[in-house]
């Protein structure tokens, strides 16, 4: 096996509990139901779509599909909803979301093209994954600039940061 895929194997199983570790000592936040919340759509999403991808990784959860991809899904939409929380407070300048206020809808896709998008460029680039072209059928002659990535990568994640980040806030509570 690839020398850079053990390390960013290893790197997928520690990514989780050092984030939460993290935000738990200099943030003094605790993410664990963030984490836990994006596990559960992370699942969702791999199973559903476990078809458009091959992996590269050894240790797997369902059929080809990486455990240290999971917890890419967790770190994720950890990062999304704090980034965006924060983004939203500040703009609006206000220290907290107001309940069912739609605007928070638009900091989610701001904070989900923050974080995703390299995520995505980075694990793609280093061959985490390939993709399913023959299935996607993804136009590649157009290229987000600078990350060299099809414009249906970023549409993809804003259509998934309108209903993730929602399900993870709303959850994150209920398992801390």
């Amino acid at each position: 096996m690839n020398p850079t895929l053990i390390v960013l194997e290893v790197i997928g199983w520690i990514q989780a509990p050092l984030l939460w570790y993290l935000f738990k000592r200099y943030a003094k936040r605790n993410v664990l139901g963030e984490l836990i919340a994006g596990a559960i759509f992370g699942v969702f999403f791999e199973v559903a779509t476990e078809a458009l991808w091959d992996y590269h990784f050894q240790i797997t959860f369902y059929r080809d599909t990486p455990v240290g991809v999971l917890t890419g899904w967790m770190v994720m939409f950890t990062l999304v909803t704090f980034i965006s929380e924060k983004l939203y407070c500040r703009v609006l300048r206000t220290d907290h979301i107001a309940p069912r206020d739609k605007r928070i809808f638009i900091f989610d896709l701001i904070a989900g093209t923050i974080v995703a998008l390299p995520m995505e460029t980075l694990g793609a680039k280093l061959g985490v994954w390939t993709y399913r072209t023959d299935l996607l059928k993804w136009d590649w002659n157009h290229l987000v600039p600078f990350f060299h990535m099809p414009y249906e990568v970023i549409s993809g994640y804003c259509l998934v940061m309108l209903i993730a980040p929602t399900f993870v806030r709303y959850w994150e509570k209920s398992f801390e």
